[in-house]
C-alpha cells in the first residue's frame, strides 16, 4: 500500500508526522509558519554573532597595528644609531675600516666561490 504524500496535511513539525519523508521533508513549502520564523531568527542571531566576530577582529587588527608601528619605529631609530656609529667609527679610524671591509670582502669570496 502506497500512501499519497501530497494529500499529507502540512504539520507545524515535519518529524511528528511518519508520512512525510525523504524530499517532501525538506520542501520549503511543507513546513510550517514556525519553521520561517525559526529561520528568520536564526538568521538574525547569525548576523549579530557576525557583526560581533567582525568587531573583535577590528579591535585585534587595530591592536596588532599600533604594535607592528612601534616596534617599527623602534627598529628605525636602531638602524639610523648603528648607520651614525658606524660613519662615525669610519671617520675616525678610515685604514682600521677599510682593512676590515677588504677581510669580510675576502671571506664572502671565498664564500661564494663554493
Amino acid at each position: 500500500m502506497t500512501t499519497n504524500v501530497a494529500s499529507t496535511p502540512i504539520t507545524e513539525n515535519h518529524h511528528d508526522n511518519p508520512q512525510l519523508s525523504g524530499e517532501a521533508a525538506h520542501r520549503p513549502h511543507t513546513l510550517g509558519a514556525a519553521s520561517f520564523m525559526a529561520a528568520d531568527e536564526l538568521k538574525s542571531a547569525m548576523e549579530t554573532k557576525g557583526r560581533e566576530f567582525l568587531h573583535a577582529a577590528d579591535e585585534k587588527a587595530a591592536q596588532l597595528k599600533a604594535k607592528a608601528e612601534a616596534v617599527y619605529a623602534d627598529a628605525k631609530v636602531r638602524a639610523e644609531t648603528l648607520r651614525h656609529d658606524t660613519e662615525g667609527y669610519v671617520r675616525e679610524n678610515p685604514l682600521t675600516a677599510v682593512c676590515i671591509a677588504l677581510g669580510a670582502g675576502f671571506v664572502v669570496g671565498i664564500i661564494a666561490r663554493r
